[in-house]
């Protein structure tokens, strides 16, 4: 645990011990920091005078969460002496702490996602021991904290587990209950699922590489997401000769840094409001220059690779390269549905939209959809012609969920619920071409 999760871990120990409690957020953070509330009244013996949830506006949030209403902050009858510990994403920590304080609160914590997943991971890594007769290896992901690293014991025979060894990423934050994970975990096997649904496993740093002295050609570009409130930063930057940034919805800005832009060309980048990082990929399909492999990144998040392992990829047959895979326990429709904008109405749409476009996969996506491993972020690495036949089958599904959503008046274009939905296309694409490509995965580094 780093010296700043300490420092919050003590605040909210004090808070604990000053009196009421109120938890300002109504969702994935603010339901599993209730938990650890209570985990750590009962482990340092505190007394845990919980206040309530507490939210801005009703609209959108659900009603109760872990057995305790929801309501709106102005109708709190809670002290105003009470601790308001702030439990949502860092984007909304400012804005909600300055409402509070209007109505007469004045002592806060703020948590958020990164600091509740490492809080959280601490935790799960102090009862390692229960996953441990699972022949599970939970350790900290140095990479991203958001996550842990869960390695097989046979895979390397209790010596010292590295990236390069089986692994796959087990969940911190999750809207079951720790025990309720556990009791999944004991039903899952690694092994045959992923060789199920991806086909042979391939760990990208155990393929053989070979140095090489020919001129650097590495044949490889993968394109860099970023947005105009990145852009600063991003020019700062140096990057690999294979990273080339691009700006995602870049013609709703004047501020354009020197990189690729999502609006020129055959373009949709006035769809990135509801798309986001995939009128980025919609670019680099319709529009990027020639070359071997192509793919995708985010500015906060990059696939782990060398240059000699980008050399190597051709000599080692890869088609594509994937993120590690994500174990969901209790299936990937359940925690889309639970954790992100992804809710009922969108998942109709998209099993829908599926239907119409590829009446082939209905079946086989629904069965996908209740599987526990998949694939983030939409971030791809591929031989050419292999991302370009992932685009047009992904985006013919996102054009029809956006008619339909058209016709119903969904709404709800801020959320971004359809890129998450592409998400789930994405990792179910390359399911569906287990047998046909030669895949392999790594890590990404997140930039914090």
């Amino acid at each position: 645990m780093v010296k700043s999760d300490i420092d919050i871990e003590q605040k909210i120990c004090n808070a604990l011990k000053d009196g009421d409690v109120l938890i300002y957020g109504a969702h994935l953070v603010a339901i599993e920091l209730y938990r650890y509330l209570k985990s750590i009244s009962e482990r340092l013996g505190l007394y845990f005078s919980f206040a309530g949830f507490v939210v801005t506006a009703a609209e959108g949030n659900p009603k109760d969460l872990g057995g305790q209403a929801v309501i709106e902050l102005q109708n709190s009858q809670a002290s105003r002496a009470a601790t308001v510990l702030i439990a949502m994403p860092e984007k909304y920590h400012q804005e909600t702490e300055h409402y509070a304080r209007e109505l007469g609160f004045s002592s806060f914590v703020r948590i958020g996602l990164e600091v509740m997943s490492r809080l959280k991971g601490t935790q799960i890594l102090r009862d390692r021991q229960k996953y441990e007769e699972l022949g599970l290896h939970l350790s900290e992901d140095t990479y991203d904290t958001s996550w842990l690293n869960c390695y097989l014991y046979q895979e390397a025979f209790g010596q010292r587990y590295n990236s390069a060894d089986r692994h796959f990423k087990f969940p911190t934050l999750y809207y079951l209950n720790a025990e309720e994970v556990y009791q999944e975990a004991k039903r899952f096997d690694f092994c045959r699922d992923y060789e199920r649904l991806f086909g042979q496993y391939r760990n990208l740093h155990a393929l053989p590489t070979l140095e090489s002295t020919e001129k650097d050609d590495y044949q490889l570009h993968i394109y860099m997401v970023f947005s105009q409130w990145d852009s600063t930063a991003v020019v700062q930057e140096e990057y690999p000769d294979w990273i080339l940034p691009i700006q995602a919805g870049s013609i709703f800005t004047d501020k354009k840094p020197q990189s690729f832009l999502d609006e020129i060309g055959d373009s949709i980048s006035d769809k990135n409001r509801v798309l986001a990082e995939m009128t980025a990929a919609y670019w680099v399909w319709r529009n990027a220059e020639p070359v071997k492999y192509k793919g995708l990144c985010h500015y906060r998040r990059h696939f782990l690779l060398t240059n000699i392992e980008v050399r190597n990829l051709e000599r080692n047959g890869i088609d594509v390269i994937l993120p590690t895979p994500r174990y969901v326990p209790g299936g990937i429709r359940r925690m889309f549905l639970a954790e992100t904008p992804v809710k009922e109405p969108v998942y109709q749409t998209m099993c829908r939209a599926v239907d119409e476009c590829h009446p082939e996969d209905t079946e086989a996506f629904a069965i996908y959809m209740e599987e526990c491993l998949y694939c983030p972020n939409n971030m791809v690495i591929a031989r050419s012609e292999i991302y370009d036949a992932y685009c047009e089958w992904i985006f013919s599904v996102l054009f029809r969920m956006m008619e339909l959503e058209r016709e119903s008046g969904y709404g709800h274009e801020k959320d971004r619920h359809i890129a998450y939905a592409a998400e789930l296309m994405t990792s179910y694409f390359f399911t569906r071409c287990k047998w046909k490509y030669r895949m392999a995965v790594t890590d990404y580094k997140f930039y914090g």
